[in-house]
């Protein structure tokens, strides 16, 4: 991957985070440019985003125009696209979010949900009362089908963090999921 399209990777990662969604479905990217016309009162077709996140065929992916980098910028909290690929990206110790949030005491015994993070791990997990749960299935992950932990709330594009998981049937250790780019969760 060149320096050019790692610069993309981390604008579509700071603009899903800023949204709190991650594009997957033709939805979220008309979403998306619902959330970038009322930021920017400019509009953006959801097909152009789909191009840029590549979520269309590789044959249609095409090099973005400055006015879509720009946009995107914008919305991921920058001046335009210079402003962007010349910042030094920076951790802020604190900031408001407004992603999505599910909390683990509004769930009912036996409630599932599906759990995301990069670059390709897919978990399954099951709600057990008290905060805690328990693996279903793990694709790709360090967590195994039986494992059990502790959560009280689930943010999307937000780091996920397990207290007292009992991996395997070893001691309780804490463990952290999706530490960079943060978790997506669904409810199955």
């Amino acid at each position: 991957m060149n320096v050019i399209e790692t610069d993309y990777k981390r604008l579509q990662a700071l603009v899903e985070k800023q949204v709190g969604r991650v594009m997957r479905t033709p939805r979220d990217f008309d979403f998306l440019a619902v959330c970038i016309y009322n930021l920017t009162k400019n509009q953006i077709s959801s097909t152009t985003l789909k191009r840029f996140w590549g979520y269309l065929k590789e044959g249609e992916k095409q090099t973005p125009r400055i006015y879509t980098l720009d946009l995107l910028s914008r919305m991921a909290g920058y001046k335009d696209w210079d402003s962007f690929v010349n910042a030094v990206p920076a951790q802020q110790e604190s900031e408001f979010m407004n992603n999505e949030c599910l909390n683990a005491e509004s769930l009912f015994r036996g409630d599932r949900l599906r759990l995301l993070w990069a670059p390709d791990r897919n978990v399954t997990i099951q709600y057990e009362g008290l905060s805690m749960f328990t693996v279903i299935e793990s694709v790709n992950s360090k967590l195994s089908q039986g494992d059990t932990f502790h959560c009280n709330h689930f943010i999307n594009g937000e780091p996920l963090h397990l207290y007292c998981l009992v991996h395997e049937g070893g001691a309780p250790t804490n463990y952290v999921c999706g530490r960079i780019n943060g978790i997506t969760f669904t409810k199955l």
